[in-house]
């Protein structure tokens, strides 16, 4: 299923689940959306980003006019072995990291050369950018790119939900390989468009 579909199913479902649009004529309208952004994932060894380490980005690269889009995704080898927590939650275990994993400033390097200049959704910005923008900063760089939380704009479009959790949001999708960073990226661009559409808001 292309991404397009996968957007435009999940905005669909939304409105008639929470009733926003119910009894109106509805076309789906994406024309508030940049022409391109990107949303970013990041999975760590923790939650706090003062002594936490990023385990693996990701980011995918959307085309709002297009149903292709550019992925971008690394393991990023820590300093310390991941705890049991952390590998039950994502699955990612030390073997991949020490096998796969690469050095930090060069996964970051590449991830700039990524994103350029383009507008980056997170679902959790707070949480995401803080962790990037630590690594980013001691390599001497600063980003400066416009940012949208993924989040914060569900709770406004929605207000009444009883949860914001990436999984019940995305409850009518499969969310089989969540807590993996790319896969957490599909999951927030249908959050976020969802969301714009309400809002008629970027962020």
């Amino acid at each position: 299923m292309t991404w397009i579909i996968i957007i435009i199913i999940f905005i669909v479902c939304l409105i008639l689940y929470y009733g926003s649009y119910f009894y109106k004529p509805f076309k789906v309208d994406l024309s508030m959306l940049p022409e391109q952004f990107v949303v970013v994932d990041v999975e760590t060894t923790g939650l706090d980003s003062e002594k936490h380490e990023i385990i693996e980005i990701g980011a995918v690269r959307v085309h709002r006019d297009s149903n292709m889009h550019d992925t971008f995704t690394a393991l990023i080898k820590p300093k310390k072995k991941i705890s049991n927590k952390i590998i039950e939650i994502t699955g990612i275990t030390n073997e991949m990291l020490e096998q796969q994993g690469e050095q930090l400033n060069n996964v970051l390097s590449d991830y700039l050369k990524f994103i350029g200049d383009s507008r980056l959704v997170y679902f959790n910005a707070p949480f995401d950018h803080a962790f990037l923008s630590r690594d980013i900063k001691n390599m001497g760089v600063q980003i400066n790119n416009p940012i949208s939380c993924a989040l914060d704009m569900a709770r406004r479009a929605w207000p009444s939900l009883k949860s914001y959790k990436l999984s019940y949001l995305t409850k009518s999708l499969d969310t089989a390989g969540k807590h993996r960073a790319l896969k957490d990226c599909e999951l927030t661009i249908s959050v976020y468009t969802a969301a714009a559409h309400k809002l008629r808001s970027v962020d």
